[in-house]
């Protein structure tokens, strides 16, 4: 596999915003940043949290890949439907609302740990959204002053196709005030658009190479354990659409997804109009699916 040739003083910091732990594509996806963005560069921040469950399960993933040295932010929890695939015996807690107090805290922390990663790069941060916004939301409202430093490619939205035409695509109807401020805020935010990412060509089925190569006898421990959540995945739903691992390819510079300009109105409720009058953003237009899935997997699959 060739890999990337960028010397580490030309690296922006990467910020990861992963809501792992359910839908094996976001797995994947970070098991690409991990073993492709320089370890140093790093951040890995948990979206719709659960009780701090994904950071647990990312962390593991990291130190797997022998990434210790690759934080992981606790991000918010939501307190929405429990959407988290246990490891087998694992339980899934109960949600408790934390006290005013406790929220407080625990949304200081993790704005200070991002505004001190932001002050501290040398230049832009990515923002590779893969799941809902609220961490975003919530540091664009403490730092606005950071805005024009992110460089945001969020997976999600749609303007022509969805599988339910009356609602937002997922991770703007997760946190529908979230992703309407974020995508306010920013000055020219870049989306990797659900109609793009629902598409037949990336959904990932049992009868897959990649599942057959995660399983063979050779693969690590790390891809074992995503061969297994792969068919924990398959037992409930037909297939996993790798969405995070497309939009990551956008965010780090590869050629697979071409945007285009438009200026999009942001309704109530996040769903997304073209509006002359609208915000301008970048929109996913073409992507390059064979090409997209022959990187995918010589990155995952390399060992």
């Amino acid at each position: 596999m060739d890999r990337p040739t960028r010397t580490r003083d030309r690296w922006p910091r990467d910020a990861v915003a992963t809501d792992i732990a359910y839908d094996p594509d976001d797995f994947v996806a970070l098991v690409i940043a991990a073993r492709l963005v320089p370890p140093s560069q790093l951040v890995v921040v948990t979206a719709d949290e659960v009780g701090g469950l994904r950071a647990q399960f990312a962390r593991r993933v990291l130190d797997w890949l022998d990434r210790s040295e690759v934080p992981v932010i606790e991000g918010i929890d939501l307190g929405g439907k429990r959407r988290f695939l246990p490891d087998p015996g694992q339980q899934i807690p109960d949600y408790i609302r934390p006290t005013p107090e406790e929220r407080e805290d625990r949304h200081h922390a993790m704005i200070d740990v991002l505004t001190d990663m932001i002050a501290s790069a040398d230049g832009p941060v990515r923002w590779v959204g893969c799941g809902p916004m609220a961490e975003l939301a919530a540091l664009l409202t403490a730092a606005p002053e950071y805005a024009e430093q992110l460089i945001v490619t969020q997976m999600g939205g749609w303007l022509d196709h969805y599988r339910d035409l009356e609602r937002a695509s997922h991770n703007f109807h997760t946190d529908m005030s979230s992703a309407g401020l974020a995508l306010r805020v920013l000055p020219r935010p870049r989306l990797v658009m659900s109609e793009h990412t629902n598409h037949p060509a990336i959904r990932v089925t049992e009868d897959w190479a990649l599942a057959d190569a995660l399983d063979a006898d050779s693969a690590p421990e790390w891809a074992r354990w995503l061969s297994t959540h792969f068919h924990r995945w398959f037992a409930i739903k037909n297939g996993s659409w790798m969405h995070d691992p497309l939009t990551l390819s956008a965010a780090l510079g590869y050629p697979f997804v071409k945007f285009t300009s438009e200026r999009i109105r942001i309704g109530h409720d996040a769903r997304l109009y073209r509006n002359p009058y609208g915000r301008p953003m970048q929109v996913s237009a073409e992507v390059d699916y064979d090409g997209f899935l022959d990187w995918m997997q010589s990155v995952v699959t390399y060992w």
